[in-house]
């Protein structure tokens, strides 16, 4: 069969990015079949690497919309506590360092050639055009309201959790999430030697289940059991998410949506409040503010 000589080039070309792709990913990942227990900084290279090369991934930030403050969460009206973010933009300069303290943190995987090919990172807090984005834990989540096992859950804190014994991988709350916050496992990355494990307090995940932000779960749970020894009432101070507690600008602030003079509410009187489009309407915790209201 004859073949013309632009075609030839065309498939030649195809070929050697093709190689390049799968043969430099292959060449960074652990040994197969295992995890890092106590990962190097040489692993730790790799994940800051990957979060960096994802960035080409996602070159446009979300469109914003103004809203108003986050209030009390609809399912839980007698709730005290309701748990989110705000994330400065004017501060924010797109270090990259609140996603690699997300990544270990909660022990996210890396991904093969194949699923970075085609942007599928495991990333549970991004850079878009350089604005991080992660699950915004909408009060009125339509990824709860597909999930056919209650894997995808509201918390009574407030946030929107992830119930992995749960999850059966429908991917149904990944398709009705329009931030495209939730992430797929599709392998098996401790088998591909992808996996490390950073923080011993956080499991990894198996292949086959939905995974997002959890505002570091852990550290609020950490913070309520030690409250409680002492016999304290806790509302959220005193504990800040990886992300938050990473960024050099202190862009991040977390805290307690109902609690008026928590950092979260005192910070965020006067500027003005936005949310990404796609979500604004679905109530989200996760803000970002820009300028004077």
């Amino acid at each position: 069969m004859k073949i013309s000589r632009a075609s030839f080039l065309k498939l030649l070309t195809g070929s050697f990015a093709a190689l390049s792709l799968f043969g430099c990913r292959k060449e960074e990942s652990l040994p197969k079949n295992t995890h890092r227990e106590v990962p190097s900084k040489a692993d730790l290279s790799l994940w800051k690497k990957e979060i960096d090369e994802a960035r080409f991934a996602n070159p446009k930030p979300e469109s914003l919309v103004m809203v108003h403050r986050p209030g009390k969460h609809p399912k839980f009206p007698d709730a005290d506590v309701r748990f989110g973010m705000a994330i400065d933009l004017d501060l924010c300069d797109s270090c990259g360092k609140c996603a690699l303290a997300c990544m270990v943190e909660n022990n996210v995987p890396r991904v093969n050639a194949l699923e970075a090919s085609k942007g599928r990172y495991m990333h549970w807090l991004e850079l878009r055009g350089g604005m991080p984005v992660m699950c915004a834990h909408c009060g009125d989540a339509p990824c709860e309201k597909v999930c056919p096992t209650g894997a995808a859950v509201a918390s009574p804190d407030g946030f929107s959790s992830m119930v992995y014994p749960r999850c059966i991988g429908t991917r149904f709350c990944g398709a009705n999430c329009p931030l495209h916050a939730r992430k797929f496992n599709y392998t098996d990355a401790a088998e591909q030697g992808l996996a490390a494990k950073f923080n011993p307090e956080v499991p990894l995940r198996p292949q086959g289940v939905m995974e997002k932000c959890s505002l570091c779960i852990q550290r609020l749970q950490n913070a309520r059991i030690q409250a409680k020894t002492f016999g304290l009432e806790w509302q959220g101070s005193g504990v800040m998410p990886a992300c938050a507690a990473a960024c050099p600008k202190h862009a991040i602030i977390f805290g307690n949506w109902l609690n008026l003079n928590s950092d979260l509410v005192r910070k965020t009187r006067g500027r003005a409040i936005y949310a990404p489009k796609s979500i604004a309407k679905f109530l989200p915790a996760v803000v970002y503010l820009r300028g004077k209201a």
